[in-house]
């Protein structure tokens, strides 16, 4: 899995390195589908970071992702799709009222 395990425990010590562990995740990802070996919880991670960096349409696609691969999230993912879309109104409401 590309050291994922070792990369996620890297960065929860550290969560300064934000850009490396993206661009980790992306390239695990990007593997991981080639070889159809994907860790559970992949696209629930990199959709949080996508998240934590408020681009939540993106991180509805990987919420999206990791329910549709792993059925067993099914009830987290459309809670944290919920939360995204929410997020996303929220920030539409803002630009049409500035």
């Amino acid at each position: 899995w590309n050291n994922y395990d070792d990369k996620l425990y890297a960065y929860y010590k550290n969560p300064n390195d934000l850009e490396k562990f993206s661009a980790h995740l992306k390239e695990t990802i990007a593997i991981g589908e080639r070889q159809n070996t994907l860790p559970p919880g992949i696209y629930a991670e990199y959709g949080y970071l996508l998240y934590e960096m408020q681009n939540y349409s993106e991180a509805i696609v990987y919420f999206d992702k990791e329910r549709t691969r792993f059925p067993e999230s099914q009830l987290l993912m459309a809670k944290m799709i919920n939360n995204s879309q929410k997020m996303l109104e929220n920030r539409q409401i803002m630009v049409v009222s500035q």
